[in-house]
């Protein structure tokens, strides 16, 4: 399993977004399930934030939000910035990309790179990847922008999506440092059927028939552009993949699971989450969730957990991080980091 390490860049501050319309999985989901409760207990979502049907509110929104936020309260310059990377995929549309926007909405010098990463909800460790490079080598801060909304695009009668996703921006400042050490892993699997919006890209252009519901045999109902999700593929590749790749990198980083202060794991179904970390032998205080409050936002559910429920202690102190998030293609991205101490904005509304 190939590994990267990046000296020389750190966590600068951290802010998120999430919108105003909460959604209760109890009265929600009480016609699609016979036991709502059961399944509430299994997934964790008992809330999320969700985008109104009626509402134009998009990631690109949610993550100059988030970013504008933390600009607000650290006292941020981001012209003096040297580049702006934005992880969704939920853009506004396929041709431009968020990035360009959302530096122009910040007020970033025209003379930087800014670009879209293409990534489900594996990419914050890649985007901070990315971005750490970025920081290292050019010693300017980078700005990471990761959000998503999903809700338009889930069927409200598909059994296997329609309680587990919400929406949510991010954003992260990451800044040359003089030390510190970030070390990475990466899994690519090559699977494009378990997690898959079929139609609305090249290869399945959207057509009459994209817009109509078809049943399927458990009873659920969706359309050629919404997401398809077969769970128990996921779970298998996420408890296949996820603890090795987390395990290698432990190895590599030549720690064990007590000198990590913190595991933060994708919030993508808690009983998935928690064999994860049971494996790992993380609990408690150490693995922090929350899937409760805001359901599976996609990629940007680690920064979005550190800003719910981790606010205080950014502040004050720093800790040795563990992160590991996955997803569609199928690809895991794990990351031993440092974070703090350092300005965190909390959790911003965006009222729709």
């Amino acid at each position: 399993m190939s590994e990267n390490i990046i000296r020389g860049a750190s966590i600068g501050g951290i802010s998120a977004c999430v919108p105003s319309t909460s959604v209760n999985n109890a009265e929600y989901g009480g016609t699609l399930y016979k036991d709502i409760e059961a399944v509430i207990g299994v997934t964790g979502v008992e809330k999320r934030r969700c985008v109104p049907p009626e509402s134009s509110v998009t990631s690109l929104d949610l993550c100059v939000r988030a970013a504008s936020a933390l600009r607000d309260y650290a006292g941020f310059d981001y012209s003096e910035f040297g580049g702006l990377i934005f992880v969704t995929m939920t853009p506004d549309f396929l041709m431009p990309n968020n990035a360009s926007y959302a530096h122009k909405l910040l007020g970033f010098s025209e003379d930087i790179p800014a670009f879209d990463l293409s990534m489900a909800c594996s990419g914050y460790p890649y985007g901070l990847w990315i971005a750490g490079l970025a920081a290292a080598s050019t010693r300017r801060s980078v700005l990471l922008l990761d959000g998503d909304t999903h809700s338009p695009f889930i069927s409200p009668e598909d059994k296997s999506t329609a309680l587990l996703f919400g929406d949510g921006g991010t954003a992260t400042v990451v800044k040359p440092s003089d030390g510190g050490e970030w070390r990475f892993s990466f899994v690519t699997v090559g699977d494009r059927e378990s997690l898959v919006v079929p139609d609305g890209g090249y290869r399945n252009r959207v057509n009459a028939d994209s817009l109509k519901y078809t049943e399927y045999p458990d009873g659920s109902r969706r359309r050629g552009i919404d997401l398809k999700m077969d769970g128990m593929a996921v779970f298998n590749a996420v408890l296949r993949n996820a603890p090795r790749s987390l395990s290698s990198l432990m190895e590599a980083d030549g720690r064990c699971s007590e000198d990590y202060d913190l595991l933060l794991l994708h919030q993508a179904n808690l009983m998935m989450i928690n064999q994860v970390a049971k494996k790992l032998k993380f609990s408690g205080e150490r693995f922090p969730s929350s899937i409760g409050k805001y359901g599976n936002i996609g990629s940007g559910s680690i920064p979005l957990t550190i800003c719910s429920e981790l606010s205080g202690s950014v502040e004050t102190k720093k800790s040795r991080v563990l992160m590991s998030a996955f997803g569609a293609g199928f690809s895991v991205g794990s990351a031993s980091v440092e974070i703090g101490p350092c300005p965190c904005a909390g959790v911003v509304e965006y009222e729709v």
